[in-house]
């Protein structure tokens, strides 16, 4: 084979393994959730859109939707120490242009305010397909109240 040939050869081969290894919806949410269990902030705001409004619903109902709010107020708690964050992929849902996946999210503090904090909750996270990739748009969190119908 002529250099020509092995060049444009060793091109296309580059350029088909950029688009196999593409991140999808799946890969996206999966990845999303584990750089939160990993607490690596890096990954996780590869997630999340770059521009526009990103809607923030806390547990304890506080909404916001400034994305460097956003960012700030999680890249401290992936920070912090003591936490554990446990999630169970309940249902997903995924469109062309949209993906959703709902977790149930059994979360842990070793201490919060002098003693050990527990938290259930669902997470309800919306993706937008943009720009070739997959972005958090939403992230919705709902405290379950014990002896709730679940």
């Amino acid at each position: 084979m002529n250099r020509k040939k092995l060049s444009i050869l060793i091109a296309v081969t580059a350029l088909f393994s950029g688009v196999a290894s593409a991140c999808d919806f799946k890969c996206t949410y999966n990845k999303h959730i584990d750089a939160i269990k990993s607490k690596d902030f890096k990954a996780f705001e590869s997630t999340i859109i770059k521009d526009g409004q990103l809607p923030f619903i806390l547990p304890n109902g506080k909404y916001f939707d400034d994305p460097v709010a956003y960012r700030k107020m999680l890249k401290e708690w992936f920070a912090e120490d003591g936490w554990t964050f446990s999630p169970e992929v309940i249902k997903t849902e995924e469109t062309k242009e949209m993906g959703t996946v709902l977790l149930k999210v059994d979360y842990n503090e070793k201490d919060r305010g002098g003693k050990p904090y527990h938290l259930e909750h669902f997470l309800f996270l919306v993706f937008k397909k943009e720009a070739g990739g997959w972005f958090l748009v939403h992230d919705q969190n709902t405290k379950i109240e014990s002896g709730a119908n679940q």
